[in-house]
């Protein structure tokens, strides 16, 4: 079983749905970086559900730093995050055991783990391991900012209704905006609509899709390699990693199938701050590696099942 992600800096997950803790352990981060726990917990509280719109499984995410850090910075050391499992209920899924749920990795697991994988609550492959990826991205997202990086998300659609895209020239304050936000929208407006979606499709025991978009500023050119360890490929890695997640474009994505090489090039042009594009199609990346324009790029969400 493959649960370490990352070269320089690497991230490794562990337990089950409904075991005794989820956690993740962070190698190879410098010291003294600050670790706000303030922070993580209020990135762990958006990540929690909300209401009738979610899972009715309510966890506390009261998390434990075990190692790695001490007197509020990183030592240098492996940085290990707990989070305890409180509402299990495990033997709602007792009468289950056996049989093998559609849209989920039960068929997947029992043919890879030949019955030895813990099966509550879809065991390690649930997204409650999620919970660990959030804390530890605190960290990292909190370290990125104090270098000038800034990375916002919103839902781009969601059932059919559609969010206005990011406007490049306004990112930063686009970006604290999300960042403030449980329901992450550029048009707050639409926030009433697509929750009556959602409802409409609980109500019907159904669910439904959408798409995020994620805009990262403040990169600096020549970040990235060519082939393997591409820009694309190496956030393509993680982000497929998310159960939920089965598609991934990067700036204008598939559309630039439709256009010419005339329209989809991003012209270079001379600054008094260096070189930009004049347009953002390749979402801010060439040849696998950073060009200094905001990296753009979108996920496709599946219904839960």
């Amino acid at each position: 079983m493959k649960n370490t992600f990352g070269n320089n800096i690497s991230l490794t997950l562990f337990g089950e749905s409904h075991g005794e803790a989820i956690g993740a352990v962070l190698d190879g981060l410098a010291p003294g970086i600050p670790v706000d726990r303030d922070e993580i917990a209020r990135y762990l509280t958006l990540r929690r559900p909300a209401g009738a719109i979610s899972t009715a499984r309510a966890e506390a995410d009261e998390f434990r730093i075990v190692s790695g850090v001490f007197e509020g910075y990183t030592t240098g050391a492996p940085l290990c995050i707990m989070i305890p499992n409180a509402d299990t209920r495990s033997r709602d899924y007792s009468k289950t055991a056996e049989l093998a749920r559609p849209g989920h990795a039960d068929y997947t697991a029992e043919c890879k783990y030949h019955g030895y994988q813990d099966y509550r609550g879809g065991g390690h492959f649930s997204g409650r391991i999620t919970a660990p990826i959030v804390a530890v991205g605190a960290i990292l997202i909190s370290a990125l900012r104090a270098k000038g990086i800034k990375i916002g998300t919103h839902i781009a659609s969601l059932a059919g209704i559609c969010d206005r895209s990011f406007d490049e020239s306004r990112a930063a304050e686009e970006i604290d905006a999300l960042n403030s936000t449980a329901f992450a929208l550029l048009d707050p407006s639409l926030e009433e609509k697509m929750v009556s979606e959602i409802l409409a499709a609980k109500a019907d025991l159904d669910s439904v899709g959408g798409v995020l978009e994620t805009l990262v500023i403040g990169m600096p050119a020549g970040v990235g390699e060519p082939w393997f360890d591409s820009v694309e490929s190496m956030l393509s890695h993680a982000l497929f990693s998310i159960p939920a997640v089965k598609g991934v474009e990067f700036g204008g994505g598939f559309a630039l199938s439709e256009m010419r090489g005339s329209e989809a090039n991003d012209a270079l042009r001379m600054t008094d701050n260096g070189v930009i594009t004049e347009t953002n199609n390749n979402g801010g990346i060439n040849g696998g590696i950073t060009n200094g324009m905001p990296i753009r790029f979108k996920v496709a969400i599946k219904p839960t099942p």
